[in-house]
């Protein structure tokens, strides 16, 4: 029995079928003449780092204090902050730090390594608070 083909459907097939059969060219063994330079002329930089870096790496991680507003309060051990710029923190603390919603802090945080949920924002640990008047 004989199918009708169409015409778009059988140009696409000869086409798919074309490139079946070439043969796989070879890599050139040839050695690279060096690094090669972007159309300004600029050679990129190496992919290794040549010295350890000076400073942090991860700017968006704050350590030290933090000023803010508290949006979650009480004893812990989660807590809510926004900062003057409305950053938000999700702050963990068990040593029983009270807090109360709407009061201006200072806290002292560093960036958690537990897998928690305390609220929305940046997770961090919270060791100690100060109010500010």
């Amino acid at each position: 029995m004989r199918y009708a083909v169409p015409a778009a459907l059988a140009a696409t097939l000869v086409v798919l079928a074309s490139g079946c059969g070439s043969p796989v060219s070879e890599p050139s063994a040839a050695p690279s003449a060096g690094p090669t330079r972007s159309a300004s002329g600029a050679v990129p930089a190496p992919l290794t780092p040549t010295a350890p870096p000076n400073g942090p790496t991860d700017q968006n991680k704050p350590t030290g204090w933090i000023v803010g507003t508290v949006t979650a309060g009480g004893t812990g051990p989660c807590y809510g902050l926004e900062t003057d710029e409305g950053v938000p923190y999700a702050l963990h603390s068990t040593a029983g730090i009270r807090l109360d919603k709407g009061a201006r802090v200072r806290v002292k945080a560093t960036p958690s390594r537990l897998l928690i949920y305390c609220g929305p924002g940046k997770l961090l640990d919270m060791s100690a608070a100060e109010p500010l008047r």
